[in-house]
């Protein structure tokens, strides 16, 4: 039985009880609970997720306010994994929260086969394509969000088509734009990671359409939306093995990414939030 606090989330097109339970039973790794993460947490409590996982062992700092809206003036001095678990708490106290220690190599693998969905709300490029290649070797979902000021994309992985289909290696050092030179909106943040959280949702429901081979590119200055597909590449297509991870997969068209669809001042995945 849906609960008063669920009704409208179950009355959207293609959820309804049954997308309510499967939000129930499931569980999301948030890593980061800084500019992205804070929307993504917050909007994945307020729709049932039964457990979220948080991994951000940073402390909260006076200038993440501007835009780390998960975490208060008293959480100055925190870790920033137990701030954003006081609040969504609050927020929800229904459902399952644990703190993770900093992801890396050494438990990697441990941290992304223990839940359905990773979301990668990180601010580096070592974390991000150690959660994507974790991910495809697990066979884990990986959503994926980068934002640069008034810029962010964001798509959706599996062990069918990954970060490294996109951009296939980090780029190198210092030669991308960052937040802590380009600055950062907070309500931009906001959009970024609802866009994430939204993703999510339909991937655990089963409703509508995932970001999966598809790059959602925009530039909220010039209030312009692309949706770029691209397709994994031959060469590592060949290795991995296929999973049955949602009915959309084998209706998506997977192209070449056309660079004319890309905003060229955001090329490649980056920056801090």
């Amino acid at each position: 039985m849906v609960s008063e606090r669920e009704r409208l989330t179950a009355q959207v097109k293609g959820i309804g009880e049954v997308g309510i339970d499967k939000l129930h039973a499931s569980s999301v790794l948030v890593v980061g609970a800084g500019g992205i993460g804070s929307p993504v947490l917050a909007y994945l409590t307020a729709a049932g997720i039964g457990h979220i996982g948080i991994a951000d062992p940073d402390i909260v700092e006076l200038s993440n306010l501007q835009r780390q809206v998960i975490h208060s003036h008293n959480s100055i001095g925190m870790v920033k994994a137990q701030s954003a678990a006081q609040t969504i708490h609050a927020l929800n106290p229904t459902i399952t929260v644990t703190i993770e220690p900093l992801v890396s190599a050494s438990n990697a693998t441990h941290l992304c086969s223990s839940y359905d969905v990773v979301i990668d709300a990180t601010d580096n490029f070592d974390t991000k394509y150690l959660l994507s290649d974790t991910c495809q070797r697990v066979g884990g979902v990986h959503v994926w969000g980068t934002i640069v000021g008034m810029s962010y994309q964001v798509s959706l992985f599996t062990d069918d088509i990954t970060l490294r289909d996109l951009y296939p290696t980090p780029p190198p050092h210092g030669t991308t734009p960052t937040s802590a030179a380009e600055g950062v909106l907070g309500a931009v943040c906001g959009q970024v990671g609802s866009t994430m959280a939204t993703e999510t949702i339909k991937w655990i429901t089963g409703m509508g359409t995932p970001l999966l081979g598809r790059l959602l590119i925009v530039d909220a200055a010039e209030g312009r939306w692309n949706i770029v597909p691209f397709r994994p590449h031959v060469e590592s297509a060949t290795n991995r093995t296929p999973h049955n991870h949602h009915s959309m997969c084998d209706q998506q068209s997977h192209r070449d990414v056309h660079p004319d669809g890309v905003n060229h001042s955001f090329d490649e995945p980056g920056g801090n939030s």
